[in-house]
């Protein structure tokens, strides 16, 4: 039996979904935070940079799967050497026993030299969630990212290498 609905007087209904609600939850955050972002390919996703103390990639997804889901994914601006991963493992292990509140995943990348460490969270976001409860889960996830990160001292600096050959 299909549900039934019924018009009142005095306007319309309108029925917003948990996606369309996560997407104005996020919208929201970033324009109160003062972010510069920008929206991915897919409707709900959202990335932005952080500044400090040092530069964070932080990505926002509405599962596709389930539109009440937000996934937060945090990483830094750089690869490690892949001759790293044991102690990236190690350190990464040792992060998530601790129960934090950021899962650390490490990863490979498109360049078999090079490995990341990303900072990631899966949170059901509850019908009707209050802005002031979902702001503040969101700053205190980028806030353990963060101290993820800045403990994860990298192992090499990041190379200031130009990014282009001199083809001269």
């Amino acid at each position: 039996m299909a549900p039934s609905v019924r018009k009142f007087a005095g306007g319309s209904m309108f029925v917003m979904t948990n996606e369309q609600s996560c997407a104005n939850l996020v919208e929201r955050y970033l324009r109160t935070r003062g972010r510069r972002y920008f929206r991915g390919h897919h409707d709900g996703e959202y990335f932005f940079v952080t500044a400090a103390p040092r530069r964070l990639h932080v990505h926002f997804e509405i599962s596709p799967a389930h539109d009440d889901v937000l996934i937060i994914r945090v990483s830094p601006g750089c690869y490690f050497p892949a001759s790293d991963r044991p102690w990236l493992t190690h350190f990464s292990d040792r992060w998530n026993r601790l129960g934090r509140r950021v899962t650390a995943i490490v990863h490979g990348s498109s360049d078999p030299q090079r490995i990341g460490v990303t900072a990631r969270k899966s949170q059901w976001i509850r019908n009707g969630v209050g802005f002031t409860d979902f702001a503040a889960f969101l700053d205190e996830t980028i806030a353990d990212a963060t101290q993820l990160f800045e403990e994860l001292n990298p192992a090499a600096p990041p190379a200031h290498a130009p990014l282009l050959r001199d083809a001269g």
